[in-house]
């Protein structure tokens, strides 16, 4: 999921990258709302900067700015692994499609390949000539994408650590970057203001632009959009076959940070530098539902599997969870002592993981009494 550094230093928000203020004590939630956290998973000698859950639920993994990944147990909350042999902070970590591999993105300037089981690295993926912000698998496993600071995006092969593609063009460092569902194409955006779509095996096809500011995210859809977050305040929909602009989702006072498309593809969900999260329909472009709450900038934002729920996490240190129809806040988690780097539902959506600046990740039930 997500990965953060300090204050007014850059922050990934799901892929996404953003400069905001320091966060502050949150005040004015109900209290009747506020759970409290069901695991404490400590051991990590610096932030947290990005967790994940394991494919079963049974085992969540933390990547840290100590330089090392973990291994904790959801039934015991005790550390089962260490994964150790990073240079540099951890920015983003994933797990492979078969659940039998780790994948870490380091500030280093690699990326590595980890046995699950063992925590033995398998491959070094080295090449970037800056620090390695993102890296995720394709859907099928066999490929590795990375993003880094040196502007390029690169994809290489899973088993033997091979460069297959170095994806160039951008005139800023790289924060984001995707696999298409079908693994055939790659998703590349930055604060130069467009983002770009690739072929795997071939080479550029679109340069999606409009924004008039950095783009922090985009993602694919499962048919065939990409949908784009920028500092400029809006969001937008773009077409991958031509490159042209569908539909600007435009209500925000601010920079949107990172958005994301509801299970059922009739809807976006925003988060925003304006303390809000927002819900606009997909045809239209119509806000639907305004999430407020937050007391700083909202840089992660989620669904529930049937769409009832909405996930955000702020600057304020909190974590809320909202009814999507009536923006009812249903529960807020808190008790991270600093930054909430990272956040993301349970495979089975019954509980929340967070990843904070305080050295440790929490396991929260959704509907802890």
């Amino acid at each position: 999921m997500a990965a953060r550094v300090a204050p007014g230093r850059l922050i990934h928000t799901g892929g996404s990258v953003a400069d905001t203020a320091s966060s502050a004590p949150e005040t004015g939630t109900p209290r009747d709302s506020i759970s409290f956290p069901h695991l404490v998973l400590s051991g990590h000698t610096d932030s947290v900067s990005s967790v994940a859950w394991s494919n079963d639920g049974r085992k969540v993994l933390t990547g840290s700015s100590d330089g090392a990944a973990k291994v904790f147990g959801t039934g015991s909350g005790r550390c089962e692994l260490t994964f150790a042999g990073h240079e540099g902070a951890i920015l983003s970590l994933a797990i492979s499609p078969s659940g039998a591999k780790v994948l870490t993105a380091s500030a280093d300037r690699t990326a590595r390949i980890w046995n699950i089981k063992t925590a033995a690295c398998e491959r070094i993926l080295e090449g970037h000539n800056g620090p390695v912000m993102l890296a995720k698998f394709s859907p099928d496993g066999t490929k590795v994408l990375t993003a880094s600071a040196d502007k390029t995006a690169r994809i290489w092969l899973a088993n033997t650590g091979e460069q297959l593609q170095k994806c160039s063009g951008h005139t800023a460092a790289l924060y984001t970057a995707a696999f298409s569902p079908d693994g055939q194409k790659v998703l590349t955006a930055c604060h130069d203001r467009m983002a770009r779509l690739f072929s795997v095996g071939g080479g550029l096809e679109h340069t999606l632009s409009g924004h008039s500011a950095q783009v922090y995210s985009a993602i694919f859809s499962r048919d065939g959009k990409v949908l784009t977050a920028s500092g400029d305040g809006t969001a937008k929909l773009f077409d991958v076959a031509t490159g042209s602009c569908l539909q600007t989702f435009a209500s925000h006072t601010e920079a949107v940070y990172t958005a994301v498309f509801s299970p059922d593809m009739k809807q976006v969900l925003t988060g925003s530098a304006d303390q809000t999260a927002r819900l606009f329909d997909l045809e239209t472009g119509e806000v639907r539902q305004v999430f407020a709450g937050a007391e700083l900038a909202v840089h992660t934002v989620g669904f529930s599997e049937d769409g009832g729920r909405v996930l955000t996490a702020a600057d304020d240190r909190a974590v809320r969870v909202f009814d999507a129809a009536t923006g009812n806040l249903l529960r807020t988690f808190e008790g991270h002592g600093e930054h909430v780097y990272s956040a993301c539902f349970s495979p089975n959506f019954k509980q929340v993981l967070t990843g904070a600046e305080d050295w440790t990740a929490k396991i929260w039930d959704v509907d802890a009494a």
